[in-house]
């Protein structure tokens, strides 16, 4: 019988479930085979809907969803039993299946048996039942564009239903379903001790921030009776209200300026594919359980009273209230608080490595897969490849993913210059398609040329940088980077954006990934650029610099002025140093420093040399006094207006595309290249007869690598080689 669109999206759990009770056996090699093929249709794809585009409320619960983030912190693996046991009246025992769920789906009738494990076969494989899942605390990903979140919103064709009740009883997870090592018994006693009384109206209420319940007390009774009621809409709270994003909450590296949701991730198989700061796209089930809140120790706020305005999904943390307050409230979440003051170290962490599910709901991973780039003009991975294409190596798989990517956008230049493409095999395809693609670059050297104020020189080494890339590390050697430092940036006319502000909101159009950070004293003495473990909570606290690969990093040095770096500014001030030479950052752990590789791409407006060293230093060369936005922002519009968004799309896919380019040096092409060098070294090329260093010939082979690139071409060949020459020594005689 054939499965609608409501069904495997609206109601994955009934699916799971239908699965389960038809072959337990096979469970799941059979799940994997019926969601993969779902999943190879693309209307079906775009059918689910993403957490990054839709609000929470309009979310059916237990729907299936889409989820593109970046992975900010990763928990201890967490065991639990896989199936379970339960028994209506008569005693019919039934077996049903705990993965992918934060609570039972009890049918009607049954409960859960006492004994689970109810036959001694069923003892005997009871280990065989425990699985492993693995919580990834997950962020949308840092500095995504604007233009890449709508264009991914828009290609989005979800049905958005209303959120249907659940037909059946729901029982949270008991604690020995979920097996935490060394979780203290007290935790189980601290569960047991809520009465849920009926509603009254016409009664004074105080409302719990944390779980959005209320209580009541009836002085009538000689023991108190507290009573718990959902939160109105209507219902306001008075102290102090302060509206506040919770960014920090959520562990946002760039919490100033992004949006968006985090969410806890549990994923059940091949976690150890993944790390840290990976771009991941997940697709599961969204938990968000408001009963979560306080049946589960996933719900702490530290002291933080929240009010949550379910209708526009906005968040208000008021004063902090101390756990002695005698007005606060004595419900199930005030207990935790209290007793988070006696339990041991071990415990504490495993109460608060968990988040409240209203501000961060939970996603049970059905099917995950790397995201090689967050452009959304490029087509999809194969991400629902059959298990056993999964065991081929990974930078395989991905040079064949970019491999096809260019030679489809080389097709689709050749197609939108009305080609014919009938009698034309990948053999030929670049051979075809070079005037085209060199008449796309010309057209991006002239754009980057009028944004860098007609600077020639300027816009190739801008189209450089952004085609830049990490490729090698060898010893202390980073092969790839490539941080540009343009200096002479013309100073600023009165009541006037600045040039770097213009620049960048120009940039921010072509990149998908991009951050302007302010190099000035108090921002450096003051921002967290560093990632540090608070071992507290058990979790990573990000820092700006937590980043993803390819990400690009304008640092605006023009805001600096005269001042004193503290300890902190010197710290932030050496982890900027750090990337720039060897393209790696230490998070700091605390008791000891942990080293993590980044691929980012570093771009430093200033006045005059930085103080920051960088791989290639420019001289911007214009004829300004003052430079003055108004005209400049005409200029830009001329370039991003909706008669050219062609253009522009072709330029974005072009910038992500072309720095996969798989790049070859052939023997020919190295024994010219090492006689030039030789030549090179012996004359006085350079600014006042000095010889070329090391560090420059590095840089001249860089150079002529992306120059190659640039033209689209997978080796070196003799007239991008010259032209990497006559740059460099242009830059070096009269630009530095």
């Amino acid at each position: 019988m054939p499965v609608s669109i409501d069904d495997w999206i609206r109601n994955p759990i009934s699916i799971i479930n239908n699965i389960f009770d038809n072959d337990n056996e096979n469970f799941d090699a059979k799940l994997d085979e019926f969601f993969r093929s779902k999943l190879m249709c693309e209307k079906d794809y775009q059918s689910i809907p993403c957490v990054n585009d839709v609000p929470f409320h309009e979310l059916t619960p237990n729907c299936l969803v889409r989820y593109r983030c970046m992975i900010q912190d990763s928990f201890d693996p967490v065991y639990f039993t896989n199936i379970h046991n339960i028994k209506n009246k008569s005693g019919e025992i039934k077996k049903i299946c705990l993965k992918y769920k934060e609570t039972i789906d009890m049918p009607t009738g049954y409960e859960v048996c006492e004994d689970s494990m109810a036959t001694p076969a069923d003892k005997s494989n009871h280990h065989n039942n425990l699985m492993q899942r693995t919580t990834f605390f997950c962020v949308p990903i840092p500095g995504e564009a604007n233009w890449v979140k709508e264009m991914y919103k828009t290609n989005s064709c979800y049905a958005c239903g209303t959120k249907a009740e659940s037909q059946c009883e729901k029982r949270p997870l008991e604690k020995d379903e979920i097996m935490e090592t060394n979780q203290p018994s007290q935790i189980q006693k601290m569960e047991q001790d809520m009465t849920i009384i009926s509603q009254e109206k016409d009664t004074d209420y105080t409302v719990c921030k944390v779980c959005y319940k209320t209580r009541k007390f009836n002085p009538d009774e000689e023991t108190q009776t507290v009573t718990y009621t959902k939160k109105t809409k209507n219902e306001k709270v008075t102290e102090n209200n302060t509206n506040f994003h919770l960014n920090l909450l959520n562990n946002f590296p760039l919490s100033k300026s992004e949006s968006g949701s985090a969410c806890l991730v549990k994923i059940y198989e091949d976690s150890e594919k993944y790390k840290i700061n990976d771009l991941v796209e997940f697709i599961g089930i969204f938990s968000q359980d408001p009963s979560l809140a306080y049946e589960h120790d996933e719900h702490r706020t530290d002291s933080l009273e929240v009010e949550h305005d379910r209708k526009t999904q906005e968040f208000k943390i008021h004063k902090e209230t101390k756990i002695e307050d005698e007005n606060h409230h004595l419900c199930k979440c005030t207990e935790m608080d209290i007793y988070i003051t006696k339990v041991t170290e071990h415990s504490k962490k495993y109460i608060l490595s968990e988040f409240p599910p209203s501000l961060v709901p939970r996603i049970h991973c059905i099917t995950s897969f790397n995201i090689l780039s967050n452009n959304p003009l490029l087509g999809r991975d194969a991400k629902m490849e059959k298990k056993d294409q999964m065991q081929i190596d990974q930078q395989e798989k991905k040079d064949d993913y970019w491999t096809l990517e260019y030679s489809q956008f080389l097709r689709s230049l050749l197609k939108e210059s009305n080609a014919n493409l009938e009698n034309i095999d990948d053999s030929l395809l670049f051979d075809q398609s070079q005037i085209y693609l060199n008449k796309l670059r010309n057209e991006i050297i002239l754009m980057f040329q009028e944004l860098l104020l007609g600077d020639a020189l300027a816009a190739e080494y801008l189209l450089m940088h952004l085609l830049s890339s990490v490729f090698m590390r060898k010893d202390v050697t980073i092969l790839g980077k490539f941080c540009l430092n343009i200096t002479n940036i013309p100073p600023v006319d009165e009541n006037s954006k600045t040039f770097v502000e213009c620049f960048y909101s120009a940039m921010s159009k072509i990149v998908s990934m991009s951050h302007l950070f302010r190099l000035s004293i108090d921002n450096m003495n003051n921002s967290n650029l560093i990632p540090n473990k608070d071992y507290s909570k058990d979790k990573l606290i990000s820092g700006m610099l937590q980043l993803p690969e390819l990400f690009h990093l304008v640092i605006d040095e023009t805001v600096l002025n005269a001042g004193e770096l503290k300890q902190k500014g010197l710290i932030n001030l050496n982890s900027l140093k750090e990337i720039i030479k060897w393209q790696k950052i230490n998070y700091d752990f605390g008791f000891h420093h942990q080293e993590f590789n980044t691929n980012l791409r570093m771009l430093i407006l200033s006045e005059t040399k930085s103080i920051l060293t960088s791989d290639v230093q420019l001289k911007l060369s214009h004829e300004l006094k003052k430079f003055e936005s108004e005209p400049y922002e005409k200029v830009v519009d001329k370039f991003f207006n909706v008669n050219k968004l062609n253009l522009i799309n072709y330029i974005r896919k072009y910038l992500s595309i072309l720095t996969h380019v798989d790049y070859k040096l052939s023997n020919s092409m190295q024994q010219l290249v090492e006689n030039d060098l030789v030549q090179i070294r012996q004359n006085h090329l350079v600014k006042n007869n000095e010889k070329m260093s090391f560090d420059d010939f590095h840089t001249l082979l860089v150079v002529a690598r992306l120059q190659a690139i640039s033209y689209g071409k997978c080796e070196l060949s003799i007239p991008e080689w010259n032209r990497a020459k006559s740059l460099e020594i242009e830059r070096l005689r009269n630009r530095v």
